[in-house]
């Protein structure tokens, strides 16, 4: 048995003094916080010899008699870790939300707390570590199975220890408060580029200027372009729109080569303007091939990419869910406010271990009504955030990265009564680049939250701190991944999400007609000053959710 970790001395004294007695009485508190060779490998025990074999202390030799977050001084495993998160620049007061031992940790912070190590984030781990829990410090991330901890024990000893999720204790979670930059460069991560257009067949950039004829499909070039390198590109972002379609249909993307699949990365009336951010596999020619069922102009701008051994796995859009045909669902439609727990990990695409997230995208057929969907970790409170928004009788479509939840499941909840089809574009490795968290709204200029109440003025920009809020961490964030929702502009707009404090790139996020609702998806670069800012060309109400974030 692992030793305890003490609450605050206020709290829980007589409970820990009774814990400690009965441990040392049958003999199981350790005076060196000895463990199993099968459950982790003990790197070094005791601050001076730690030191010695370069595993340091961060200071707390010399600092642990002092009470950090009102824990109990010492030999603790709770001040120590409370130590290294006030010593990473968070204050010397407990957080309200926390209380009791190390097992409270966990449920106490539920936001910030998920299966994604990064340096600087706190294992924790429940009452199946002991009756009071454990808590240790994250000092590096081997890979998504496999990290380095240093901590030190209520009755014990400060050591480092190797710990893998095959060995027999791997952590019930990390909580991500304080998270710092990693120490090693990773190459699988997300890279971003400054936006730009690739194609655009209004005017000739990348295809003939004319319209993409109904039911064919134009190859898109990417590698070797803005900043795409010619070779080991795995996915890019693309922010897609259509626009002037002659008729109502669909877009898909898919890789050049492949087969085209029956999936839809953008659904479109007659006549509208719309955009997608959508992650498209590439092919092995460099190219990824997008098909629309009507005939329509097309314009592309990339935003991104993953290696082909990133953290972000891509798949060839597959569906899973067609409550119109009974795929993956009895044949029948949602219910106005009615919803479906979709199963994802290990249901065939995605692996039953070792996902984090998943990249969906989601599309209402004939919905009865205006409405939205929302899709978030199955066995959570369901977000106020709105990832699809439709209209009557009209098809709608939109990506979304989400979490994964109880049983590797996504619920999938619609206001208005409608079929739902769902299709998987990739998903993201555990302990990778991309944390997916719940949902949560940090701007909404109808109610005031986050900048006046009333619409942005056209051509006015409103800037949005995001570290430190909605699950995002204070420090170690190069990008957040957000929803855009423009809502009511007074003519049409074009809507960018760019990096605070810096220069506003030449293409729009996302177009909304004058008096309508629209939504995408945006990963955007996190200034210097941790905020990112919104510009629209026409008056407008904006809201803006975070939906994760990406680690540098």
């Amino acid at each position: 048995m692992a030793a305890p970790c003490s609450a605050s001395p206020r709290s829980s004294a007589i409970r820990t003094v009774l814990v400690a007695l009965a441990l040392f009485t049958a003999g199981l508190l350790p005076t060196a916080g000895a463990a199993r060779a099968t459950e982790w490998v003990v790197l070094c025990t005791g601050y001076d010899a730690c030191a010695a074999s370069g595993y340091p202390n961060a200071g707390y030799k010399d600092n642990s008699a002092t009470s950090y977050w009102s824990q109990w001084a010492g030999h603790n495993c709770t001040n120590y870790v409370a130590y290294r998160l006030v010593r990473n620049g968070m204050p010397n007061t407990r957080p309200a939300s926390l209380t009791g031992n190390a097992f409270n940790w966990g449920p106490s912070f539920p936001s910030q707390t998920n299966d994604d190590p990064a340096v600087g984030s706190v294992a924790w781990w429940d009452t199946s570590f002991s009756s009071t829990g454990h808590v240790a410090y994250v000092e590096r991330v081997v890979s998504a199975d496999e990290i380095v901890i240093s901590e030190d024990n209520w009755g014990g000893d400060f050591r480092w220890r190797k710990v893998t999720r095959t060995g027999g204790r791997w952590p019930n979670g990390f909580i991500h408060l304080r998270d710092q930059s990693l120490t090693v460069a990773d190459p699988d991560v997300y890279r971003p580029v400054t936006p730009t257009r690739l194609l655009d067949t209004r005017t000739g950039l990348g295809a003939p200027a004319a319209k993409v004829a109904a039911g064919t499909s134009v190859a898109l070039q990417v590698t070797g372009r803005s900043g795409i390198p010619t070779a080991g590109v795995g996915t890019v972002l693309l922010n897609l729109t259509v626009t002037a379609p002659a008729t109502a249909g669909y877009l898909s993307s898919y890789p050049s080569g492949a087969t085209r699949p029956a999936s839809r990365s953008l659904s479109y009336p007659s006549g509208a303007t719309l955009s997608e951010l959508v992650p498209a596999r590439v092919g092995t020619d460099g190219r990824v091939r997008l098909y629309t069922s009507a005939s329509a102009h097309l314009l592309a701008e990339v935003v991104g990419w993953y290696p082909t051994t990133g953290h972000l796995v891509p798949v060839t859009p597959t569906r899973v869910l067609d409550t119109s045909t009974g795929l993956g669902t009895t044949r029948v439609r949602i219910p106005a406010g009615g919803s479906l727990d979709l199963p994802v990990a290990g249901a065939g695409i995605v692996p039953g271990t070792g996902a984090s997230a998943v990249a969906l995208d989601l599309t209402a057929l004939a919905p009865s009504a205006a409405g939205w969907l929302t899709a978030y970790p199955t066995g959570t409170a369901r977000p106020v955030t709105a990832h699809v928004f439709y209209d009557s009788a009209t098809a709608k479509t939109g990506m979304v990265v989400s979490r994964l939840g109880t049983g590797g499941k996504v619920t999938i909840q619609s206001t208005a009564q409608t079929d739902l089809m769902v299709d998987v574009v990739g998903w993201f490795r555990t302990g990778g680049d991309h944390v997916a968290v719940t949902p949560a709204r940090l701007l909404d200029n109808r109610s005031g939250l986050g900048a006046p109440t009333g619409p942005l003025a056209a051509g006015g920009t409103v800037t949005v701190p995001v570290l430190g809020r909605g699950g995002v961490p204070t420090a170690g964030v190069r990008a957040v991944s957000v929803t855009v929702t423009p809502i009511s502009p007074a003519a049409t707009a074009a809507v960018t999400a760019y990096a605070g404090g810096t220069a506003r790139p030449s293409t729009p996020t996302l177009w909304v007609a004058p008096g309508r609702t629209g939504v995408n998806a945006a990963i955007v670069p996190v200034g210097a000053d941790g905020s990112i800012t919104l510009h629209t060309t026409a008056g407008s109400y904006l809201v803006v959710d975070v939906q994760g974030y990406l680690k540098k």
